[in-house]
């Protein structure tokens, strides 16, 4: 059996066994970090030129080393390598084989020390998210898991304090995983405490949340100038919407009185003046196009995504949305905006997507009351004109 075959049925044994039998509560230790610690193996085997057998065992090592959380965190690492071991043994893998990728599986323990290059770059691979861009996107993943299994909650110096300590006492063990993760992870480390901070000197001066400005941004420290970007624009899309609104109530108010007035006084003298019907016909249906293009402009339309903390993490979900927050349990709102406060990227990110969409909506107003305006004005040309030739003839 060629490493592809074996490591494909290793994929597929890890995807279907975790999407069945992992809870969806285990944010962090899911399919997308089986994926990107095999990524990381295949990475640093790849470079360190291992041979095909032993990338195949470490390719299979990752697959399976966290599939033991089934049955919650305490000695996955014992049910991982008993799962891995019923694979290679169905698929008749060599016993001395089957005995390596276990000790890889065991190696990725807290209380390991890695044996040989193998255990190193599985080790390196495990850790690899904290030498990675998505790092902070990952703590959110992480956090909501312990705190969702481990019945603990965190206050952010805590969580602060805990993810620190682990970036000062972990290390990368092969020269290539240094050279690949170690920059990103002294950038993050500094951003955390940076992080810790800025946290000791909001508690320091005791800055209260208000009304205008209910995130603090304006204590944050952080650029002022794009902060008072989002200010005024946000600010200016909501001038730009009311606006809209009231143009359209205008249109509709106008033509309202217009059709009443059609209706009352021009409609009944048709009978005996057959030459006024067709105006007639086109001036009531310009009032009843431009009443429904006023209409669409102002229409509410909630739209709405379905949540997870993946998504919101990923930066794929606005939680500041109404449409979107407005169905999900207090609690997950609650952690959604203690994120977001202590998560410049993830503000910043949340913020320019309300922006975008509102964006969208205000594109959706001047449309139809451009169309609006222009069918009420060529209408009212046309009926008037055709009033003219029916009086004149």
């Amino acid at each position: 059996m060629s490493i592809s075959e074996l490591t494909t049925k290793a994929e597929l044994f890890a995807r279907n066994f975790a999407q069945e039998n992992i809870e969806r509560s285990y944010l962090f230790h899911s399919i997308e970090h089986f994926e990107e610690t095999v990524a990381a193996a295949i990475n640093i085997g790849q470079d360190y030129q291992l041979k095909e057998n032993d990338l195949e065992d470490l390719v299979i090592a990752m697959w399976f080393h966290d599939l033991g959380f089934y049955d919650g965190w305490k000695n996955h690492e014992e049910r991982s390598a008993a799962l891995a071991e019923k694979f290679m043994q169905d698929h008749m893998i060599s016993p001395d084989r089957i005995e390596k990728v276990k000790e890889y599986i065991l190696a990725t323990r807290q209380s390991a020390e890695p044996k040989n290059l193998i255990e190193q770059i599985v080790r390196d691979a495990d850790t690899a998210h904290i030498g990675d861009k998505k790092y902070f996107a990952t703590l959110g993943r992480l956090r909501g898991e312990w705190e969702t299994n481990g019945d603990r909650k965190f206050t952010e110096k805590e969580w602060i304090k805990l993810n620190l300590n682990f970036l000062g006492s972990h290390k990368f063990y092969t020269t290539i995983a240094k050279n690949k993760y170690g920059d990103r992870k002294r950038k993050n480390l500094l951003k955390l405490q940076k992080q810790l901070k800025n946290l000791k000197e909001f508690e320091l001066n005791k800055i209260e949340p208000n009304e205008e400005d209910p995130f603090n941004l304006a204590s944050r420290k952080s650029d002022r100038g794009v902060e008072t970007m989002f200010r005024v624009t946000l600010r200016n899309h909501n001038n730009l919407s009311r606006i809209a609104d009231n143009k359209a109530n205008i249109m509709l108010s106008i033509n309202a009185i217009m059709l009443s007035i059609i209706i009352s006084s021009l409609v009944p003298k048709i009978s005996g003046n057959q030459e006024l019907l067709v105006p007639t016909i086109i001036l009531i249906l310009v009032c009843l196009l431009s009443i429904i293009l006023a209409t669409l402009s102002t229409r509410p339309k909630i739209t709405s995504a379905k949540y997870s903390d993946e998504k919101f993490l990923e930066r794929r979900f606005n939680i500041l949305f109404f449409g979107n927050f407005y169905q999900m349990p207090l609690e997950k709102f609650e952690w959604g905006i203690k994120n977001l406060m202590h998560d410049e990227d993830l503000l910043y990110s949340s913020l320019s997507k309300d922006l975008y969409y509102l964006g969208l909506v205000l594109a959706k107003k001047y449309k139809y009351l451009n169309i609006c305006y222009n069918t009420f004005m060529i209408g009212l040309f046309i009926a008037a004109a055709a009033f003219i030739i029916a009086l004149a003839v």
